[in-house]
């Protein structure tokens, strides 16, 4: 699962709009935005900006052989567009997840790993560690917790993991160190 940027979120929810119409898609963006201005730059490149040699008809033909040649690129243009969009509707990853949880292991996501303890609580912990002992403990634990609570967010916002975290009471421990069992931070989510 790939992190959205804002301009990224705002491309998703256009693409998913506009996927919709394909066909007026590679229209629009291969013969409009790309055959008429290549047929108007060539007709007045080849009538050399001379009003006596600019024919309507000449215009037309101009617009009509770019635009046909500007489909090929429409069509390019939205097959790119629908690999970026199938790229950041991959949950391979977090259905793979779910497989591990059931299978009663742990699942290591990114900065997190996610168990379940007794069948009946799911617990998020912390895998990146970056305390310093001369800071602020209680700052950075926050920092850390917020942090982790943001991740497993983005996961649940994935429609089966939603589907599955249902069943369970979400708990999210901040641990010092990668061998580490005891919890600094324990909250329920």
């Amino acid at each position: 699962m790939n992190e959205l940027t804002d301009r990224g979120e705002i491309f998703y929810a256009k693409w998913e709009e506009r996927r919709k119409k394909k066909w007026q898609y590679v229209f629009i963006h291969g013969f409009v935005y790309s055959g008429v201005p290549l047929g108007i730059t060539m007709f007045l490149w080849n009538s050399r900006l001379n009003i006596e040699n600019m024919h309507l008809s000449h215009l037309a033909g101009a617009i009509l052989i770019f635009g046909i040649v500007g489909i090929p690129q429409g069509i390019s243009r939205f097959k790119k567009h629908e690999k970026i969009y199938s790229g950041l509707n991959d949950n391979t990853d977090i259905l793979n997840g779910i497989k591990t949880l059931k299978a009663d292991k742990a699942w290591q996501y990114e900065n997190l790993i996610i168990t379940i303890v007794n069948d009946e609580t799911l617990v998020v912990r912390n895998k990146l560690f970056w305390f310093d002992p001369s800071d602020d403990e209680s700052q950075e634990f926050n920092e850390c917790f917020d942090s982790v609570v943001a991740d497993y967010l983005r996961i649940k916002k994935v429609p089966e993991f939603e589907a599955f975290s249902k069943n369970y009471n979400e708990r999210v421990q901040i641990v010092e160190g990668p061998d580490s069992m005891i919890p600094l931070m324990d909250k329920a989510i």
